[in-house]
């Protein structure tokens, strides 16, 4: 499984933002996408689930499959999740109500309202929520909040560990983190660090997007890329990301 980003540019109200971006994401591999502030790290997210406000040329193509034309719920469908930076709150509708929905609608497309209760997706309601509980001790999330609005007067914190959790539990293709580390503590980046290295290992293609090397300093990344003024200057490994920690981007000024 292959995700290929290229000569992507990207426009906000004809205002250039991503100037000819070019990578690619094997199934397990992790990337870390750094950079300063206004470089673009952002509208690369926004732009892999097709955002609206955003216009695109280039091509995403995900498993052999162009996907730059398509919406974004298609985007989700074929296989992309995006944890947002600053998850909004959505009174009313539980944590496991849209886990339930969103694997109901790619694994169960009869629709049938009597497998809809006894079934979600291809599993019993039992072991669904099964997964989901031990998912959420592993990230050690309350299981009271599964049951509360998605991000409903949650902390910075516990925002993220539901973006965690959604991710382990809907397993996708390729998942975008954008700056899951902002607003963490040790502790939580420890725990988010550890469940990011559990999707990658189940398969899972990572790219991490962030201004420090904090949560790099738990998940070693495969690829680290340097993103100034919307071009990827530099590629390497992790040993790049330390040498930012040391110098600052100002080493790879265009």
């Amino acid at each position: 499984m292959l995700l290929t980003v290229s000569d992507l540019h990207v426009s906000v109200e004809n205002k250039p933002i991503l100037r000819g971006l070019s990578l690619r994401v094997k199934s397990g591999e992790v990337h870390a996408v750094m950079g300063p502030n206004g470089s673009g790290k952002s509208t690369l997210a926004y732009a892999f689930l097709g955002h609206p406000a955003y216009t695109s040329r280039g091509k995403i193509v995900l498993n052999k499959k162009d996907i730059s034309h398509l919406s974004t719920e298609d985007r989700a469908k074929a296989g992309l999740f995006l944890a947002l930076q600053s998850p909004i709150a959505i009174p009313g509708v539980t944590v496991t109500n849209l886990l339930r929905a969103a694997l109901g609608d790619n694994k169960n497309p009869s629709h049938n309202p009597i497998l809809a209760r006894r079934f979600v997706g291809s599993l019993p309601v039992e072991e669904f929520m099964k997964a989901v509980k031990e998912y959420a001790k592993q990230l050690h999330i309350d299981e009271s909040f599964l049951s509360r609005g998605i991000h409903d007067g949650f902390s910075g914190g516990e925002k993220k560990k539901i973006e965690m959790l959604q991710a382990l539990v809907l397993k996708p293709k390729f998942a975008i983190f954008d700056e899951i580390d902002t607003g963490l503590d040790v502790d939580a980046l420890r725990i988010v660090a550890r469940g990011i290295g559990m999707l990658s290992q189940k398969g899972t293609g990572i790219i991490i997007i962030t201004h420090y090397q904090r949560i790099l300093k738990y998940l070693k990344p495969d690829v680290v890329h340097i993103l100034v003024s919307g071009k990827i200057v530099k590629t390497g490994n992790a040993e790049l990301a330390k040498k930012i920690e040391d110098n600052g981007y100002t080493q790879f000024s265009v």
